[in-house]
């Protein structure tokens, strides 16, 4: 059986991070190994929509954890700016992971691949901006754990039926 929703948040959010970091390693290597770059480039669009999907899940289970934490004002700030720092972390991977897909199918619907100039001038861009992703995802990262081991917070177990 799972434990409640709310406990399951500290093991979530090691995915999104995981995840979302790794992907633009991957642009990066499919930048410097041509040969490979269609499949890892394709690696890293998969990585992008899982990391995305599995930052909603975290964000809903930080929910939960929020309802259940003991409020202070040292606490009620600190969630504040977790909660800002992994909205603005999704926000911006939704956007990179948006513009990776249609970097990856522009080609594929105009039935002839981007000029290589072009595509790479788009790719350099994008990591510039998914550099950006990794900071803000670090961020409230770094925020969540400031929540735990600084300020003690852990949620109380869910009792009762909802």
């Amino acid at each position: 059986m799972l434990p409640p929703w709310n406990h399951l948040h500290p093991a979530i959010v090691h995915f999104p991070i995981a995840l979302l970091m790794v992907a633009p390693l991957l642009v990066l290597v499919g930048l410097l190994w041509p040969g490979q770059r269609r499949g890892l480039h394709a690696a890293a669009l998969i990585l992008l929509v899982l990391g995305f999907g599995a930052l909603l899940l975290a964000m809903e289970s930080g929910e939960a954890v929020e309802r259940f934490a003991r409020a202070t004002p040292a606490l009620l700030g600190g969630l504040r700016d977790h909660e800002l720092a992994a909205q603005k972390a999704t926000l911006i991977f939704g956007l990179l992971g948006a513009g990776f897909a249609a970097l990856w199918v522009t080609p594929l619907v105009r039935r002839r691949a981007l000029a290589p100039h072009v595509e790479l001038g788009l790719l350099v861009f994008w990591l510039f901006l998914a550099a950006g992703g990794v900071l803000a995802l670090a961020r409230a990262g770094h925020l969540g754990g400031h929540l735990v081991h600084d300020l003690h917070t852990h949620a109380r177990p869910e009792t009762g039926v909802r």
